[in-house]
């Protein structure tokens, strides 16, 4: 068995450890697995925090969604990547912010989907942030599309790349759809 760190410029393979994966529990095969224990001198873990705001009304189509970049390794690395626009049918903009916010005391907080990590090579900490905030937003007028699919695109922008796979897509999306939904009016 081979598990695999995805880099930003590489993919960088790892032999697996000796030995017959039955014998070790469950919880400890994927505490070896996560990207967390593939980091190292070389490597940056970046976790990826999705945090939803009620709207107004309160109706999922209506939440506001932003994505959070924090590093275990690097304490003061910390991006928030979302898109807004003027009004309802202003142009969407993206808006970048650096710096640590605690995004679950805003007044209109209601809840976030812990989306993983991806682990980028040492010095490449900005290319999954670059990559999400590079989703296109000129000339989207379609008025269902919002923020929230922004961050979708910007997910699956990642799994374009090979930071992620298309089952961790998959499983973020389902968990975001979920808690859009909980607790909204209508």
């Amino acid at each position: 068995m081979v598990t695999s760190v995805i880099s930003a410029s590489h993919l960088v393979s790892k032999p697996a450890q000796s030995g017959s994966e039955e014998s070790i529990p469950q919880a400890e095969q994927e505490q070896e697995q996560s990207p967390e224990n593939d980091s190292d001198a070389t490597h940056t873990t970046i976790c990826l925090t999705i945090f939803i705001f009620r709207g107004e009304p309160d109706m999922y189509f209506k939440r506001h969604v932003i994505l959070y970049f924090t590093s275990p390794e690097l304490p003061d690395f910390c991006e928030t990547v979302h898109i807004q626009r003027v009004g309802e049918t202003g142009p969407w903009m993206v808006d970048r912010a650096r710096g640590a916010i605690d995004w679950a005391l805003e007044a209109n907080y209601c809840a976030h989907v812990n989306a993983g990590a991806v682990v980028v090579t040492r010095g490449e900490e900005m290319v999954p942030v670059a990559v999400t905030a590079g989703v296109p937003v000129q000339s989207r007028l379609n008025m269902s599309w919002n923020c929230q699919n922004f961050v979708l695109e910007g997910l699956q922008a990642l799994v374009d790349e090979g930071f992620q796979t298309q089952e961790w897509y998959t499983a973020v999306e389902d968990e975001l759809v979920e808690r859009l939904m909980d607790g909204t009016v209508g």
